[in-house]
């Protein structure tokens, strides 16, 4: 039996596997066993880890179908042997002298887990990376001492991933701590996160990195548009454990409120423009009853981001979508709308108008020439102008590009030549 299993779950990363499994076998602690779940991957990911686990027998390769990074890491965890517990991501790397100096330290202090500040990587293209030091907290007084995270409940406020980490086994088994099992891979690392806080007595976090967090990966789960409401289904899932723990600590809900609205507030910045509305309305409906329930707290957010929960739609309308200066009237009695452009200004004026419009008066947008390209602008296919041509003296066109530019004098004048009747500037000035 191993001391340490290291659980790495694999779907589709081909391109950075080999990095990661070479920096874990490169581990100046050796008694490892290395547990790689491959969930359905459908490029080379498996034979990647079938090729490794022959050649070093500390590897454990599972194939399975597809079905989700939670129940991935709970079968990983299921599986594992060791008497502690390390989480590596398929695309991340470790520094070599990382689980001794964890090992070391859980087992001098007899820990239930001790964690570790990281780096955030970027490949520079050169084979180099790019690393860029992230601290758990600013906190310095949290750092290098054993602390109850139940005793000290801002503890709950540092960094929250789960891999720069080692937890005793233990720990996992006898809570019956698991991932949340939703679909996907978003966010089901925020439950375990918690848990792991919540059955702890004795925790350690050091101010030293050793894990590097890649950024650049165009595939992570991080960088997903779709996935809205991943944040809210793992806070829900959170407050409904402390429902049944029966727990009655204020300050703990109103921690969980804090958390839950800053990750609204990522994932606001992070989803499609045409998502944002409904969910800057989900926002403000969960505010709304979290200051009825008592457990809303502002108390460790900004100014800023106090502003944005208070009005998420209003701030969504007026300042992600902007050009408020179109308005329903201005748009009203026009057959066929144009959005002329279809770069950042052509798909918030998009989204405005998509907000604004009647159901019978249609909505397309053009560019000048399309050069044998198909494309899209929110969910609207992007044609040529001259495909758009409806009925000069009821087609609307907005000229979507700033209107000091090159373009924007080019564009006008083709306009001009096509013979549109009806043209307006991205600030709603007649042209």
């Amino acid at each position: 039996m191993a001391e340490i299993s290291v659980l790495v779950p694999v779907y589709n990363v081909e391109k950075y596997l080999n990095l990661c499994l070479d920096s874990i076998l490169a581990q100046t602690f050796t008694d490892l066993e290395i547990i790689c779940i491959d969930d359905g991957s459908t490029d080379k990911s498996g034979e990647i880890l079938d090729r490794y686990a022959e050649n070093d027998a500390r590897i454990k390769v599972i194939h399975k179908p597809n079905s989700g990074y939670g129940k991935t890491m709970n079968m990983a965890v299921s599986l594992a042997s060791g008497r502690y517990i390390g989480i590596v991501e398929s695309d991340d790397t470790i520094e070599k002298d990382m689980y001794q100096i964890l090992y070391n330290c859980i087992t001098r202090y007899d820990l239930d887990f001790v964690k570790t500040d990281h780096y955030a990587t970027w490949d520079n293209g050169d084979g180099t990376l790019k690393k860029q030091y992230i601290k758990l907290t600013d906190d310095e007084t949290m750092y290098n001492r054993v602390l109850n995270p139940n005793e000290e409940l801002l503890s709950y406020l540092l960094q929250k991933f789960t891999w720069n980490a080692l937890y005793k086994k233990e720990l996992l088994i006898n809570n019956n701590i698991e991932y949340n099992e939703t679909p996907g891979a978003s966010y089901q690392d925020n439950g375990f996160w918690f848990q792991t806080f919540y059955w702890s007595n004795r925790v350690m976090f050091l101010d030293s990195a050793f894990y590097n967090y890649r950024q650049d990966n165009e595939d992570s789960s991080i960088h997903s548009q779709q996935k809205v409401y991943a944040m809210k289904d793992e806070y829900d899932f959170i407050r409904n454990f402390m429902i049944v723990q029966n727990d009655k600590r204020e300050k703990l809900y109103k921690i969980c409120f804090h958390l839950r609205m800053f990750g609204y507030l990522i994932t606001l910045f992070r989803i499609d423009l045409l998502l944002k509305l409904e969910f800057a309305r989900t926002i403000e409906e969960e505010r709304i009853y979290f200051e009825r329930t008592g457990e809303a707290c502002y108390d460790w957010l900004t100014d800023d981001q106090i502003k944005i929960i208070k009005n998420p739609v209003e701030y969504v309308e007026n300042v992600i979508i902007g050009f408020t200066q179109i308005t329903q009237d201005m748009i009203a009695g026009f057959n066929n709308i144009i959005i002329y452009g279809a770069g950042t200004y052509g798909k918030r004026i998009t989204c405005r108008v998509k907000m604004l419009r009647m159901d019978k008066q249609t909505l397309q947008v053009a560019v000048t020439n399309l050069n044998g390209r198909s494309t899209d602008c929110l969910g609207e296919r992007v044609c040529e102008i001259t495909e758009c041509i409806r009925d000069k003296n009821t087609d609307l066109v907005i000229l979507a590009v700033n209107e000091k530019s090159d373009a924007f004098r080019d564009m006008l004048k083709h306009l001009r030549e096509l013979g549109f009747s009806h043209v307006i500037s991205a600030s709603a000035r007649k042209i």
